[in-house]
């Protein structure tokens, strides 16, 4: 079994090492960027032009890719993004 010591510090060092957030290999402004126990959340600024949601990826300090998604998500005229990211560790 995993200890809560243990999951802590993993979420501890994935907090660290989180860095950019691209959307569509455009860098997003990280806005908020928590750690509570074995949980880390981040939340990027909201984006006002994109029309399209391609590919969304975080990166580590080292520029390599914590994870990603794609997708095909048309957004319609008058629609902001924003993307919040939470990550828990668990057994």
């Amino acid at each position: 079994m995993i200890t809560q010591t243990y999951k802590e510090r993993v979420a501890a060092d994935l907090f660290a090492r989180i860095s950019s957030i691209k959307l569509n290999g455009q860098e997003v402004e990280i806005v908020s960027k928590v750690r509570e126990k074995a949980s880390v959340t981040v939340l990027t600024k909201r984006i006002d032009e994109e029309k399209k949601v391609e590919h969304v990826a975080i990166y580590d300090e080292l520029g390599e890719v914590i994870t990603e998604r794609y997708s095909a998500v048309d957004v319609s005229n008058n629609r902001s993004l924003d993307f919040r990211f939470t990550f828990e560790v668990t057994d």
